[in-house]
């Protein structure tokens, strides 16, 4: 991670927080909230960072996508901070220069999409070391009352998505990260969810494969009709 980078970042954050900023101590894992930045205050530090490097947003839509971690913000922040001019003097003398800028940009739109994966989405594994962690995760089972009486994850709220309103949602903490999750990949309910959190301002994530991919996991459930289940709960990309 170039120095240029991290100074950068380390201004944004000072400024929206108003006071020092050190993070040369801290993992690039670092959510953002454990520095006292809401969702709000990441939303303005990001819109800042993108105008200061004169961004057009119409074009780089994808750069809006809000960041989690210090990692995110550095990623976001390196794509868009420029290089010192090392050769003031030299211009494009081959075309060669023009190519890379056009190899630098398809490669900053891949790594883009895939920080957009995980913006978006969590898996189990993850999703369980974040609950036995103690991190601030809320589980939100957007599938129907009955559904979630009969099996759902432990310490999950139920919040079915066709009833999300504002008044719904107007008891709960903008603080934590909310992780939404329906039965699997053959139910949408967890989109409608993380749309309707996100759309109200909460930070959201949607657990690939919900609660059947959960279970094939070998995690616990809890309700009237779960049944006992093995599996390996080991994550395969672990090693």
């Amino acid at each position: 991670m170039r120095v240029v980078v991290k100074d950068k970042v380390a201004g944004y954050l000072e400024e929206a927080l108003g006071k020092s900023v050190e993070l040369s101590s801290l993992s690039d894992d670092t959510e953002l909230n454990t520095l006292g930045l809401d969702s709000l205050l990441t939303v303005n530090v990001l819109v800042t960072l993108l105008e200061d490097c004169g961004v057009d947003l119409g074009q780089h839509a994808d750069s809006l996508v809000t960041p989690s971690t210090l990692g995110d913000l550095y990623a976001i922040a390196d794509r868009f901070v420029g290089e010192p001019d090392a050769s003031s003097g030299e211009t494009d003398r081959s075309g060669e220069s023009s190519r890379a800028s056009d190899q630098s940009e398809g490669q900053s739109d891949q790594l883009a999409y895939y920080q957009a994966k995980l913006a978006y989405e969590t898996d189990s594994a993850d999703l369980r070391d974040a609950l036995a962690e103690g991190r601030d995760v809320v589980v939100i089972d957007g599938r129907s009352s009955e559904s979630y009486e009969a099996e759902h994850i432990p310490g999950a709220v139920s919040i079915p998505h066709r009833s999300i309103s504002q008044e719904s949602l107007a008891a709960l903490s903008k603080t934590p990260l909310y992780v939404a999750y329906c039965d699997g990949i053959g139910c949408n309910a967890s989109t409608k969810t993380a749309v309707k959190l996100a759309t109200a301002g909460f930070r959201v994530k949607e657990l690939i494969g919900g609660l059947d991919w959960w279970k094939r996991d070998g995690h616990p459930t809890e309700g009237k009709a779960v049944q006992e289940h093995v599996h390996n709960a080991e994550c395969g990309c672990a090693g």
